[in-house]
């Protein structure tokens, strides 16, 4: 029920702030969907986008960005609509698409070039001849590492389409995929170095900071503090944060929950399976088989356990399908 006079939304901002002091909240997670977007993602704030964007992508010398619209309709209307987090264009006409990725997706490489493949159907128009496509970036900014790709100890990645025997030759310079996958930054104050780097931590960090450190006094990060101070938030975005930020919490608790279950499940099976063939073996091969089934399955039953709540409280699919790494059609059978 929305408050309906001054004084019931003063109490309801006194609320929002209490439980605010109670988390320990004073600046927003950029991991959550809803800041990420509030963020970056929001007209008038478009120096900030410029600011991410120039971070991950300094050789482009990028001046100035335009946002464009972040739902784009198939042709066919049984064909899955594309929603972006943020999608822009450079004055140079470079298509620029930056998604914020917090629960894992085993998939999220594929994802990657279904939103490219968007963008270049959008562009070219009816009785142009040729195919010459702009330049364009897809990033995604992931919590976890990404699948299907072999590992590196790289923070950032770049991908593009290369020859698979000579990768000094390109088949085309106009497709690029960037991934920064944040568990792999470990860096503390005293180590970092550039623009790049002062992003990240604040990805991996703003949210638990108390105060801001007095390295990032003479960053130019001034409207980024200001913007994700939670007190400088209206009540509805108040109200739209907080909804996401305990929807992150639950999920982050059923998921540790389910692999601290898991792997109990998975010790007491191997031990005993191990016990039959000998305790020396048992132990070994028996922990080793039931920490994977018990991890597995404990991680299935708390995304779809997730879904089904977020469903209740009648989120969008999408933002469900972000939230838990389901696909949209496992999520609709929940």
């Amino acid at each position: 029920m929305k408050p309906k006079n001054t004084k019931d939304r003063e109490a309801t901002h006194e609320e929002n702030m209490e439980k605010a002091r109670r988390y320990g909240i004073k600046y927003i997670d950029l991991k959550i969907d809803f800041a990420f977007k509030f963020v970056f993602g929001t007209h008038g704030k478009e120096d900030l986008l410029l600011m991410l964007i120039d971070c991950i992508l300094p050789d482009k010398h990028i001046v100035s960005v335009t946002l464009g619209p972040q739902e784009q309709m198939p042709d066919n209307p049984d064909k899955r609509r594309s929603i972006y987090d943020i999608n822009c264009t450079t004055e140079s006409g470079t298509h620029i698409t930056v998604e914020m990725q917090c629960a894992k997706q085993s998939d999220f490489n594929n994802r990657m070039v279904y939103y490219s493949s968007y963008t270049l159907r959008n562009t070219l128009k009816r009785g142009e001849e040729g195919f010459e496509y702009p330049e364009l970036y897809v990033i995604g900014i992931l919590d976890f590492l990404l699948p299907g790709v072999r590992e590196n100890p790289e923070v950032v990645n770049h991908y593009s389409l290369r020859n698979d025997r000579d990768d000094g030759i390109m088949l085309t310079d106009t497709l690029h995929y960037v991934t920064i996958e944040l568990p792999k930054f470990n860096k503390q104050l005293d180590e970092l170095d550039g623009p790049l780097d002062n992003m990240l931590y604040l990805f991996c960090n703003l949210g638990k900071m108390k105060e801001i450190p007095a390295y990032f006094k003479d960053k130019n990060l001034d409207k980024l503090f200001e913007t994700t101070m939670f007190a400088n938030m209206t009540q509805e975005q108040q109200d739209r944060y907080f909804r996401e930020f305990m929807y992150e919490m639950d999920q982050k608790s059923r998921m540790r929950t389910a692999r601290e279950d898991g792997i109990a499940e998975g010790k007491a099976e191997g031990l005993a399976e191990g016990e039959a063939r000998g305790r020396a073996e048992g132990r070994a091969e028996g922990r080793a088989e039931g920490h994977a089934e018990g991890r597995a399955e404990g991680r299935a039953e708390g995304r779809a356990d997730t879904a089904r709540a977020m469903k209740a409280e009648g989120l969008p699919i999408e933002v469900i399908a972000r939230c838990t790494g389901l696909t949209q059609d496992q999520i609709a059978m929940l």
